[in-house]
């Protein structure tokens, strides 16, 4: 393309663009009023001018503060939030102006504070003009300076024939071709800490005749490498402009020039508001006020100031016209001054340092005497528009040109122009053309980045850096929780970690197309999964929240912000050339349709994306964001290399009583972490279970063969697998063996068996570990029991009454009895006082036991549970009880509405906390698996009497529900419970190993919670708000696993309360969405002015 055609081009696009800017601002400025303006951020109303003073070089600074509210008090008032930035340029007007009307002035904002905002003017006299007690407005306005300096220069590059950049437009329009690289000279570099990859690139720029690409990856030392580029060139005696588009960029150039170890001399052109409070000091205008020619200067400054009170104060026509002409000569005489200091500032100048557009002819640099530089640098080259570049380029016969044009493009408002080519920049055309068509060798690649943890890293690499990346040693493994204060959490140990909304519900707000994109649902899990960081001990500084869109933006701001001011809550565009420890990505989009809008921008996800450090966490709806093949690339990549959770996982933590299970974990002091770490590996050789087994062996056989000895107990510090190995060698030996304590205290007794019982040992019964209860108790071989009372408590006097009855029919019946398939009884204690009881006498004392406990007034606790005890033992012919004499005091507390009894322990547990209690007590509590003797007693003839007798003995040994004993007889195969299931895995788990709980446990949940259904629920899957437990979408209807009654009675209620059946679950949210609250907003604000409007006529018509 020749120099002329591109430059028609680029001035009919940068028309499009300009015209597109203004469009958007009038249609602001018309379609919305000051308060509107004000609640978009664009506008601070009812503000006062509280001082004005000299200062900022010669410029005078305007201070405006907020009304106060309320008359005759000094307190100070805040400024709402808004998105007006130190170097906006804004307009003064009055507050109850149109927002059509043309400012009084405008200036540029010096400084923005909690309570006031700060303005430099050029002209003095347009402050002087504001009247102290009258009520202002600052409005953000479009700037037009930029596209009339563009416009100038891409003319001067038409007409450009003779000059030191004649060689670099001819090899960037193809008239010539790149020349080679020049003479390799020593130098010392003077960074010494630069890696393989940033030495090479500075020795290649150095050498390169016209031009040479320095392309930076996020994170690889772009900026480091840049500077000593800079420094290298100075060194050789070169003149260097180095220029980036963003004031932001130049500063950060300007700070690591002065801060380098040879730091040559710098000068930063542009309004000193614009630059970062600590680096005024190398602006021009300081270095101007400070040199020796401008010490006049100051003199004459003053007397500026002494003319301006006079002119406020004067009152005479005449006097404040003869004022303002000697104002005029005064200021003549500092503007040739100032040009001379300037002047000699600029020559003596190693470096000078301005953004793009400050570099133009119409600039400070139309001062320099010597108007060429020798070497001209663009950073950050890929962020701007190629007609911004020409503006440096043309002053320059070489150039170095730094970025990475796989981040984002300058921004272009017009999407005509976009298409139109006004997006592509100059550094990607020199790398079609040049580099990919012409195979120049131009450019260098810096491979080694000190940013990102390497899984954070490879994504990016592979998919947009040909896999060339590298983390350094220092980065490549770093997480969250190695920051200092930050606990150990599920957060903040993975680097990678994927939320999908997919399944959930959660969709993007329906809204017109030309109206931006919000996500509520994901808004709330954005703010979980920031809140559960920030409670891991993460700083609210060092996390990043970044949105594709301004709705989203200000939702997680509505719902972060107010709580932690620390933390950043931007647009993509706002996080660019920035890093943080951990970044939050809302991809916002979740349609039927599967749009995804400008998401398929690949370099917007890239920098999104490489922002982060130590963790990245991604919230999406991969069902609608993977239709971009893209973004599928990065799902999933993060779902093979990082946690994947579903959002219900996050919400359901949101509505639970119980601590949630990121909650961070207590510290732990170095102590407890060495003896942890000691512990741990004292425990960690494992022992066989046939040695575990023959040691006990040895031990009890000794205990065995000892005839004083009865009673043996084995240590506390034995774990449940050792306990279960006791109890299956004791009862090898024919020991009595029973589990008997709590937790860390529970061990096992050994005692030996009486001759009688010992005999017939194959038909006692053993209960290992038997489900802790108040009072439930186990007995081996019964020989007498004992009670003692249950509870002093007053108010179990009816229940100790019937307790001696109870015993005495327990008494009376001391031998265990089991039913044969003839319905007939045989003693089977060896016992021969129980050998001559009748069976009728032994049914009439069961029958008694029954009735006693019927009539007993207890609580249903109590009653339950002995009731429970002993109707087993009659159904089943045995009894079973503690060999301990003392049964546990029963709390007759009612159970309160929220609350469930637990089975095993019979402790009243909240509703939330229900299966977790329940795994762990059936854990710690295992049922017996001990055979139960099944031998058959056959009754005594003589005993039996008449057929009438038998009768009375087969209708007394019916259950209640008068099922026959045959069928009872029958083993029916209970179904498996979730806490069942679960109890069977958690049981083969050591007591100490609680690290091994935990996965098994998260294994148990990441599965359907549906019997024999194994698929895994961790994305695809919901939580049923019956039962709390989690299932697969095939099993996930109530009627389906098991609710059914649950959601009829839920149902019955919602219809009774609301008056109809509302379809789904749960009741559909009454309140309009953001989108309609908004335009019932809009509504009512234009109703009210309508009225104040109205009331301000009739006030009118009421004084005329």
């Amino acid at each position: 393309m020749a120099v002329e055609e591109y430059v028609q081009k680029t001035l009919d696009l940068l028309d499009k663009e300009r015209e597109a800017e203004i469009q958007e601002t009038q249609t602001l400025l018309e379609r919305l009023s000051a308060k509107e303006l004000e609640r978009k951020g664009v506008c601070l109303r009812k503000l006062q001018l509280r001082s004005h003073r000299s200062g900022l070089y010669g410029r005078m600074v305007a201070v405006f503060e907020p009304e106060p509210k309320h008359k005759g008090k000094n307190a100070k008032q805040e400024l709402p939030s808004s998105n007006i930035t130190p170097g906006d340029i804004v307009g003064v007007g009055l507050t109850n102006s149109d927002s059509t009307e043309k400012p009084l002035t405008s200036g540029i904002v010096l400084q923005v504070s909690a309570f006031n905002v700060s303005v430099a003017f050029d002209e003095s006299q347009d402050i002087l003009d504001l009247d102290d007690n009258a009520s202002y407005k600052l409005t953000k306005l479009a700037n037009d300076v930029t596209y009339r300096r563009l416009k100038v220069n891409l003319n001067d590059l038409v007409k450009y024939r003779d000059g030191p950049a004649r060689k670099l437009i001819d090899t960037f329009f193809y008239l010539e071709e790149v020349s080679g690289p020049g003479g390799e000279f020593p130098f010392t570099f003077v960074n010494e800490g630069l890696d393989k990859s940033q030495r090479e690139a500075v020795k290649f720029a150095l050498t390169r005749r016209e031009v040479a690409i320095i392309h930076g990856p996020p994170g690889t030392g772009k900026t480091t490498t840049v500077v000593e580029i800079i420094l290298q060139s100075v060194a050789q005696g070169l003149k260097v402009l180095v220029t980036a588009p963003s004031n932001i960029a130049v500063d950060n150039l300007v700070e690591r020039l002065a801060s380098a170890r040879i730091s040559p001399r710098l000068v930063r052109l542009g309004h000193p508001a614009r630059l970062m409070p600590h680096l005024t000091k190398f602006s021009l205008d300081a270095i101007v006020s400070a040199a020796e020619e401008t010490d006049i200067v100051r003199d004459v400054r003053t007397d500026i100031q002494k003319t301006l009170t006079k002119m406020k104060k004067a009152r005479n026509s005449g006097e404040r016209k003869a004022l303002r002409d000697e104002l005029k000569h005064l200021r003549k005489e500092v503007s040739q001054r100032e040009e001379r200091a300037t002047s000699e500032v600029l020559s003596r100048a190693q470096v000078v340092l301005s953004t793009l557009t400050t570099a133009s002819p119409d600039g400070p640099l139309k001062h320099m005497k010597d108007k060429a530089f020798d070497l001209v640098v663009i950073d950050e080259c890929s962020q701007a528009l190629e007609a911004a570049c020409w503006i440096g380029l043309l002053r320059g016969q070489r150039c170095i040109l730094a970025g990475d044009h796989l981040q984002l493009p300058p921004t272009i408002m017009s999407r005509e122009a976009a298409r139109g080519g006004l997006e592509l920049t100059l550094m990607e055309r020199l790398l079609e053309t040049l580099v990919r068509e012409k195979e120049r060798d131009i450019v260098r690649m810096l491979t080694t980045q000190y940013r990102m943890h390497q899984d954070i890293m490879e994504w990016a690499s592979h998919q947009l850096y040909q896999g060339k990346l590298t983390a350094h040693s220092s980065v490549a493994a770093h997480l969250l929780r190695d920051l200092e204060g930050v606990s150990d959490t599920e957060e903040t140990r993975v680097p990678l970690l994927l939320i999908d909304t997919a399944g959930c519900d959660l969709l993007e707000l329906d809204l017109p197309e030309d109206v931006s994109k919000g996500n509520e649902g994901e808004a709330d899990v954005v703010a979980a999964h920031v809140e559960n960081l920030i409670k891991a001990g993460v700083k609210p500084v060092d996390i990043a929240v970044i949105a594709p869109y301004n709705m989203q933006v200000d939702l997680l701001r509505d719902r972060l912000c107010s709580q932690h001011p620390g933390l950043e809550v931007k647009s993509v565009d706002g996080f660019q050339g920035r890093e943080k420890e951990a970044v939050v990505i809302s991809m916002v989009r979740s349609n039927t349709s599967g749009e995804v809008g400008f998401l398929s921008e690949k370099r917007r996800i890239n920098v999104a994306v490489t922002r982060a450090r130590r963790h990245l966490a991604v919230i999406c709806d991969s069902d609608t964001v993977c239709r971009d093949p893209f973004i599928a690339t990065l799902v999933n990549y993060m779902t093979n290399h990082g946690d994947v959770l579903s959002a219900d996982q996050i919400l359901q933590n949101l509505s639970v009583g119980h601590r949630p299970q990121h909650f961070p974990l207590p510290k732990l002091t170095k102590e407890a972490k060495g003896s942890k770490a000691k512990d741990r590996a004292a425990t960690a050789p494992l022992i066989p279970k046939e040695e575990k087994a023959e040691k006990f062996r040895q031990q009890l056989k000794a205990f065995l063969n000892d005839p004083v000895k009865t009673e043996y107990e084995f240590s506390a510090s034995l774990n449940s697998h050792d306990r279960m190995v006791v109890h299956e060698v004791a009862e090898e030996l024919g020991l009595n063996h029973t589990s008997t304590g709590e937790g860390k205290a529970r061990h096992i007794h050994i005692s030996k068996k009486s001759p009688d019982v010992a005999s017939t040992q194959a038909k006692d019964v053993t209960v290992r570990d038997p489900p802790v209860s108040d009072t439930s108790v186990t007995v081996v071989g019964l020989s007498k029991l004992e009670f003692k009372e249950v509870s002093e408590d007053k108010n179990m006097g009816d229940f100790s009454k019937n307790e001696t009855s109870v015993v005495k029919a327990l008494e009376h019946n001391q031998c265990f009895h089991e039913k044969t398939s003839n319905n007939e009884y045989e003693s089977t204690s060896g016992v021969s006082s129980c050998e001559s009881k009748s069976v009728n006498q032994i049914d009439n004392d069961c029958h008694n036991i029954s009735n006693i406990l019927k009539s007993n007034t207890c609580t249903q606790r109590c009653s339950s549970n002995l009731c429970g005890a002993v109707s087993n033992s009659y159904e089943t012919g045995l009894l079973n009880l503690s060999h301990n004499d003392e049964v546990e005091q029963i709390n007759k507390k009612t159970l309160p509405e929220d609350t469930s009894g637990c089975p095993y322990c019979k402790k009243s547990i909240p509703v939330n906390n229900k299966t977790l209690h329940e795994l762990h007590c059936s854990r710690q509590n295992r049922p017996s698996t001990a055979p139960i003797s099944s031998n058959h007693v056959k009754q005594n003839g003589s005993g039996g009497g008449g057929g009438g007798k038998g009768a009375r003995k087969k209708e007394n040994l019916k259950k209640p529900d008068s099922q026959p004993l045959k069928e009872k007889k029958e083993k029916v195969k209970p179904k498996t419970s979730h806490v069942q299931k679960a109890s069977e895995v958690l049981s083969k788990i050591p007591d100490d190993d609680f690290d091994a709980l935990i996965s098994t446990i998260t294994a148990l949940d990441g599965k359907c919670a549906f019997r024999k259904c194994k698929t895994l629920t961790t994305t695809l899957g919901r939580q049923c708000v019956l039962c709390d437990r989690r299932f697969c979408l095939a099993h996930l209807t109530p009627e389906i696993h098991g609710c059914g009654q649950a959601a009829k009675e839920q149902a019955r209620r919602t219809i009774s309360r609301e008056g109809v059946l509302h379809s789904g679950s749960g009741i559909p949210d009454k309140k309009p969405n953001a989108a309609r609250r908004a335009q019932l907003e809009l509504r009512m604000e234009k109703k009210k002015e309508e009225l104040a409007k109205s009331r301000a006529r009739q006030g009118d018509k009421k004084k005329t």
